[in-house]
């Protein structure tokens, strides 16, 4: 299945996450790529052009409403980063703004800076922290558009994530106009064979299904250098242990793996052996037990007194 980049949830009936409505439209003027967005306060139909080149891009973005949601401090305790020191390309951070995203959370600051540079990275973060954008955005950053091979490869233990993360991945990427396919069991294995004749460059995917189109030589993913585990505790697990070393098999030498989790099993270790080179290890999961253990024992000392 390869879904859409409609803002909202994957859509089997748009087969790609590019130009498939007026908000991702992108022309060229006098040999200037202008992308024509919809700037939220007008109608449907009237579009605000950005240049590259213009200084007031931002304050024409389609920004969402601010979430006023209360955050806890493992997303809100960052280092003041913003997600334009990281270099990012203008359309990206145009993805991103429009995605609601206003600063790097703490795995992203630890995170994006390092996997840009291409070195493997293994990550231990809570859920809902930010993990997903911690590594889609490098990935969005270092894809070239022009290339017509599959650059990267996120696997995931299940199908449901598998559309979260497309449909993130696809958001973020609306000004560049990536293909982004899911491909999962329980789909049309037919429909997979027939949208990988078309341009695809990422790819999300469980492992299973991924495998067997790799096998079959119909997902070629010789060119692809960067490969993600996300939800790496239940793909490191004995139901996918032994198809991560076929799948890695048929990647480049100079790959680039990527580990992001909660939590690691024993098994982490000999994959990092077997797979990885010198990964830059990010834990800031010791920093919030210790957080979690210093609000239990208050919470008893204040029922206590």
């Amino acid at each position: 299945m390869i879904g859409s980049s409609t803002g909202g949830k994957a859509s089997p009936s748009l087969p790609f996450s590019t130009t498939n409505f007026p908000g991702n439209l992108a022309t060229r003027i006098d040999g200037n790529e202008i992308n024509s967005i919809n700037n939220g306060n007008a109608s449907a139909n009237a579009m605000t052009s950005i240049t590259k080149d213009d200084p007031d891009w931002k304050s024409k973005l389609n920004i969402p409403e601010k979430d006023h949601r209360a955050r806890t401090s493992d997303v809100t305790n960052t280092s003041g980063h913003d997600f334009e020191d990281y270099c990012l390309k203008r359309e990206l951070l145009m993805g991103i703004y429009e995605k609601g995203w206003e600063k790097p959370s703490p795995i992203q600051e630890h995170s994006i800076p390092i996997a840009l540079t291409g070195r493997d990275v293994l990550a231990r973060a809570k859920n809902g922290t930010g993990k997903t954008g911690a590594y889609t955005i490098p990935i969005v950053e270092r894809i070239d558009p022009n290339k017509n091979a599959i650059q990267a490869v996120i696997l995931v233990p299940t199908r449901e994530l598998a559309l979260q993360t497309s449909s993130i991945c696809m958001e973020l990427s609306k000004h560049i106009h990536l293909r982004v396919m899911v491909m999962t069991g329980g789909t049309s294995l037919r429909e997979d064979i027939s949208r990988l004749q078309e341009i695809v460059h990422i790819v999300i995917a469980t492992p299973g299904r991924l495998l067997d189109l790799v096998k079959k030589d119909l997902a070629k993913i010789d060119a692809c250098r960067v490969i993600v585990l996300d939800e790496a505790d239940k793909l490191l697990s004995q139901d996918f242990n032994h198809l991560l070393d076929d799948v890695i098999f048929h990647l480049p030498q100079d790959r680039q793996i990527m580990l992001y989790s909660a939590t690691f099993p024993l098994t982490v270790d000999d994959f990092i052996k077997k797979h990885m080179r010198n990964p830059y290890e990010i834990n800031l999961m010791e920093e919030l037990t210790l957080k979690g253990i210093e609000s239990v024992c208050f919470a008893k000392l204040s029922i206590l007194m």
